[in-house]
């Protein structure tokens, strides 16, 4: 008799599994939550980790579906990428979940010994909304809490900078792969999976303190202080060290202008669009490729979010060090001319 029950269990702790792990995952829950079945606490455990990765697994079913019906009504070539990698992940997912099911493995136990897994705090419905494109962009500058920041408001925007520069390469692939990753991401915290430890996450909040710009600091940060290394070999000027010099870059484009009060901003952002509209007739790309669009988009996107909503702007990479320039140079004119003009009355 005590036999009957144990095999009777386990047929019920594979069945509701592999159940989980073939899209039944809201069923599944549920009738955990209700005790309709009499499960030892060690098989409901085993049973939950196979919702989560039933939840992802049924996310990327969704996402197959969206992709081939929109590949069919609109051929685009990053859905169709879409589409193709996401059948494969989805496959290999579901291979993975029904072998280790019928093997009794838990996979989190594996899981425990390679990747460290951390449960994820505070509102699972509210991530959705934090990581929306351009939503997110309105939420981290409205909110303005920037010394305390939202950290999933704070990794969407990284992760949205990410899709922007990888999407800009023109690599139809590598922005499918980023953006497969960003949703298999949000599908992992929605299911109660983290696998960034507390270092990782605060090397991330790191990167920037107000606008994603300042990770372009890295770079010009650097190459100033070797103009400053080699401005020193012809005169004397203070030291300063290359993470003093990135801070510095940082800072410039940390500030969100109110351009009512500053209006060379403006003048940043209209020689801007003025090289772009150059760059485009330069390369001239295949219009018929809407991934090069898609960094564009957030991109412009996230300016308009910040210039109609906030009255703010931040400075822009390349377009403030030539503004700059030219300003410098005018006021130099200027000067000359004012000390000109005082000469002849004098």
């Amino acid at each position: 008799m005590v036999e009957e029950t144990k095999v009777t269990d386990t047929n019920t702790k594979t069945q509701l599994s592999l159940a989980s792990a073939l899209f039944f995952s809201p069923l599944v829950s549920n009738m955990l939550k209700n005790g309709t079945r009499d499960i030892t606490e060690k098989d409901r455990n085993f049973i939950r980790w196979y919702i989560k990765f039933g939840y992802i697994s049924l996310l990327f079913w969704v996402i197959v579906i969206a992709a081939g019906i929109g590949n069919y009504l609109l051929p685009i070539q990053i859905l169709s990428v879409t589409y193709t990698t996401s059948i494969f992940i989805l496959m290999f997912l579901l291979v993975i979940s029904i072998v280790s099911i019928l093997s009794d493995i838990s996979l989190l136990k594996w899981w425990d010994h390679a990747i460290n897994v951390y449960t994820v705090e505070g509102n699972k419905k509210e991530i959705i909304l934090k990581y929306l494109p351009i939503y997110n962009i309105y939420l981290w500058y409205n909110t303005h809490s920037f010394d305390k920041p939202n950290r999933w408001i704070k990794e969407s925007i990284l992760l949205r900078t990410l899709i922007m520069l990888v999407s800009m390469t023109w690599s139809v692939i590598a922005t499918a792969i980023v953006i497969i990753f960003l949703i298999l991401r949000i599908a992992a915290l929605m299911s109660d999976i983290d696998f960034l430890n507390t270092t990782t996450k605060q090397i991330l909040n790191k990167l920037f303190f107000k606008n994603p710009e300042e990770i372009r600091a890295y770079i010009s940060g650097f190459f100033a202080y070797l103009g400053r290394l080699f401005a020193s070999i012809f005169k004397t000027m203070p030291h300063v060290s290359i993470d003093m010099g990135v801070q510095q870059q940082k800072e410039i484009y940390g500030r969100i202008i109110d351009f009512k009060e500053n209006k060379i901003i403006l003048i940043e952002y209209i020689f801007w669009i003025v090289l772009m509209v150059w760059l485009m007739y330069l390369i001239q790309p295949d219009i018929t490729i809407r991934t090069y669009y898609v960094g564009l988009g957030l991109l412009i996107a996230r300016y308009l979010v910040m210039a109609i909503q906030l009255k703010h702007l931040p400075h822009l990479p390349i377009a403030r060090e030539i503004v700059s320039v030219f300003t410098r140079i005018w006021n130099i004119f200027r000067k000359k001319q004012t000390d000109q003009t005082f000469i002849k009355k004098s």
